[in-house]
């Protein structure tokens, strides 16, 4: 097992397998269902739906949350040692921006990824327009410009680790950087928050408002259904934090979920509206 030497790690995630729902929670199929893991196992999650996803849409999922495993959590997923099916895959370096003395201009070097400083970009959103009752006409995308930026890596000091960097590379400045995916972040966060208020409240307790969405990776007006995430927030003490919350806004007949993954890093809270509540 390759190891930073700092011993760095993050609380397990602990272990519920929910009821079988006997059907896709995405289309509806009956035919080769698969058990699907509530919060993608490559960030550490171990909570379970069995029977809950056809062949079909496992894989689309598969591919937008393998897509933030890579990009957005990779190097994450690196520094913590979170569960990956591919160990072999995981790369042995990091690109990192450096300035030399000879040059005005910023170069990007591949460096060994236990020493490579980098950030974490997420996107941050205004709140819902199903939560807050101002659903816009407009279409308003997955694109944002607003993001929560945090630092990461293998140090105990950073600017003594930076002037370390600058010496080993040869570099007069370094500049660690971030990739951000809005378009698979919105989507692993829709999945999340669907397959969780089914989970917890049944296949039949409200019209679904993400399936489509998931489907065909159409986040042309996510934001209508996804929201949140103001910035700085306190560490929480779980890895994960998964909360229905059926009064957060104005409308209350709308079954909002709150999601925030690796919470215990501070990160943000979003607000997703996964469906209107049926009356009994």
């Amino acid at each position: 097992m390759r190891k930073s030497g700092l011993g760095l790690s993050l609380p397990k995630h602990e272990l519920k397998i929910y009821q079988a729902v006997g059907q896709c929670i995405y289309c509806g199929s009956t035919k080769q269902l698969t058990r699907e893991h509530i919060i993608p196992h490559s960030a550490g999650g171990r909570w379970v739906l069995p029977e809950s996803s056809c062949k079909s849409c496992a894989t689309i999922t598969g591919k937008f949350e393998g897509e933030v495993a890579r990009t957005i959590i990779g190097p994450l997923r690196m520094l913590y040692d979170l569960p990956t099916r591919r160990k072999k895959d995981r790369p042995e370096t990091l690109p990192l921006k450096v300035k030399y003395a000879h040059s005005a201009d910023w170069e990007t070097v591949e460096v060994d990824r236990d020493i490579c400083p980098f950030l974490v970009g997420l996107p941050l959103y205004p709140m819902p327009d199903e939560v807050t009752g101002d659903v816009q006409k407009a279409i308003r995308s997955a694109a944002t410009s607003q993001f929560w930026i945090r630092g990461a890596g293998f140090w105990r000091n950073k600017d003594k680790h930076f002037e370390y960097l600058c010496k080993t590379l040869g570099v007069i400045a370094i500049m660690p950087s971030a990739t951000i995916a809005s378009e698979p972040f919105c989507l692993m966060i829709a999945k999340i928050a669907h397959s969780f208020a089914i989970a917890e409240m049944g296949l039949r307790a409200f019209d679904p408002f993400l399936p489509y969405m998931i489907r065909t990776r159409d986040t042309s007006n996510c934001r209508q259904y996804i929201g949140g995430g103001t910035g700085n927030e306190p560490a929480s003490s779980d890895l994960h934090n998964l909360t229905i919350d059926r009064i957060v806004g104005s409308v209350h007949d709308v079954v909002t979920v709150r999601v925030r993954i690796l919470g215990i890093l501070e990160t943000p809270t979003y607000f997703v509206a996964v469906g209107r509540s049926r009356k009994a």
